[in-house]
């Protein structure tokens, strides 16, 4: 029995060194992944190593792509999504609307992710909503500016991904205005570059992006001075720890979550070329590097001549093909467009612009539905008691497991507000002892 529990013991520890072992290999393999390649380059002999796992280069006036790697992987995007949240809620506001914040929009972020301490039912312009959100990544004001414009975070959520489609995004899903882990919230490098690109071409939202410091007034909605700092490293002046300037930086959003990593998106111009850089899944001491080498190394093929006519070659392709595109589309709806003489003709062939014949009644009303001896419509039967039975058993069993689920949601929402309650009392009673 003794040796059993030493083989036991001896098993147990071998078992958990090994897990150790390997966990600590993993480590070192990912903190020494070397830089990879790209997969496509304008100019592949100058095009830097990036470590990051996907990463894109993107002219915003023209949209053509100088460097591209896994652009089209799946990625989760943290709180960059917060610039697309922007653009949308730009596009369907106005910047001196009031936004009330709900108990949702406060309570229900994750616990320790980034606010600045909204209460509910305190209010903030649109405007001021935008500087929280993409200076301070502030979770609940992103949250508190979809269910203003969408009514909902799942209606402003379908206004997102109905605004990337339309940009021309097919790798992205966005259920939230935040940019928490969900695992059905991801996008692409690519679409990013896409967003980022729109975002850019709003010149309000792009100068506040590029905003270094920024104080909310309190008001009698909202009774505290709120104090902004940009979270981009790379700003010039940026007021955070670890600062990484880049002199032609005029805005961008960072963000990060544990099954993220760090993400970024980041504006810069020079001599008139103003070029995105998207960098996904980026290593903590490399992200921001991988981005300066990315510009340095867009701004150069500007001023070398055999890459640029490379570049208007590919924007005079792009050209091209947005014109037959254009050309086929007035095709198509010349093709659908009748004259009046071909209505008038189908209307003879018709005898009218009746109903067309289908399921055994014609246009002119021959051919009607089969009736029983005493004149009524004959009904087929069918196991209706059978199938009323099923949707009354399957409408309660719901309704038991809604309740149970609210009366759930409810006492999480009530542990939630005490402890945001606490959180935000701590916040004022620090502010006062300040100020004393």
């Amino acid at each position: 029995m003794i040796r059993k529990k030493r083989k036991f013991k001896i098993a147990a520890f071998l078992t958990v060194l090994s897990v150790v072992m390997q966990c600590m290999f993993a480590e070192a393999t990912e903190e020494e992944q070397p830089a990879t390649g790209p997969d496509w380059a304008i100019d592949t002999e100058t095009a830097p190593l990036v470590v990051s796992e996907s990463a894109i280069l993107m002219d915003i006036d023209t949209g053509v792509i100088l460097y591209e790697k896994n652009i089209h992987k799946r990625q989760y995007p943290a709180s960059i999504t917060k610039l697309l949240t922007c653009l949308v809620a730009a596009e369907n506001s106005e910047p001196d609307e009031i936004v009330t914040f709900s108990h949702e929009a406060v309570f229900g972020i994750e616990r320790g992710s980034s606010h600045i301490g909204i209460d509910e039912g305190e209010q903030l312009t649109m405007e001021e909503c935008y500087y929280g959100a993409l200076l301070d990544s502030a979770n609940e004001v992103a949250s508190g500016m979809a269910e203003h414009v969408g009514g909902s975070i799942e209606g402003f959520a379908a206004m997102m991904n109905e605004k990337v489609k339309e940009l021309g995004g097919t790798d992205s899903h966005f259920v939230n205005a935040n940019g928490l882990h969900d695992d059905d919230h991801y996008t692409s490098a690519y679409d990013m570059a896409l967003i980022g690109q729109a975002f850019a071409r709003n010149e309000m939202l792009l100068e506040i992006s590029g905003t270094v410091y920024y104080r909310i007034d309190p008001t009698d909605t909202q009774p505290d001075e709120i104090h902004l700092r940009n979270h981009h490293r790379m700003l010039p002046g940026c007021q955070l720890s670890r600062a990484r300037p880049y002199e032609y930086t005029i805005g961008g959003k960072t963000g990060f979550t544990t099954m993220s990593q760090n993400t970024l998106v980041t504006f810069a111009k020079k001599d008139g070329h103003r070029l995105v850089c998207v960098v996904l899944r980026g290593k903590s001491a490399s992200y921001f590097e991988d981005t300066i080498a990315l510009f340095d190394y867009g701004f150069a093929c500007y001023e070398d001549s055999s890459t640029r006519a490379l570049i208007d070659a590919k924007i005079m392709e792009m050209q091209a093909e947005e014109d037959a595109a254009e050309e086929e589309v007035k095709e198509e709806q010349a093709g659908e467009q009748l004259t009046s003489e071909e209505m008038e003709g189908r209307a003879d062939s018709t005898g009218g612009y009746g109903r067309p014949e289908s399921d055994g009644v014609r246009a002119d009303g021959v051919g009607e539905p089969e009736k029983g001896e005493n004149g009524k419509v004959k009904k087929e039967k069918s196991g209706g008691i059978a199938a009323l039975t099923v949707v009354v058993i399957a409408v309660v069993l719901a309704a038991a497991g809604a309740c149970g689920f609210i009366f759930y949601r409810s006492y999480k929402q009530e542990q939630e507000r005490r402890r945001r309650r606490a959180e935000i009392m701590a916040r004022h009673r620090s502010r006062r002892s300040e100020d004393e």
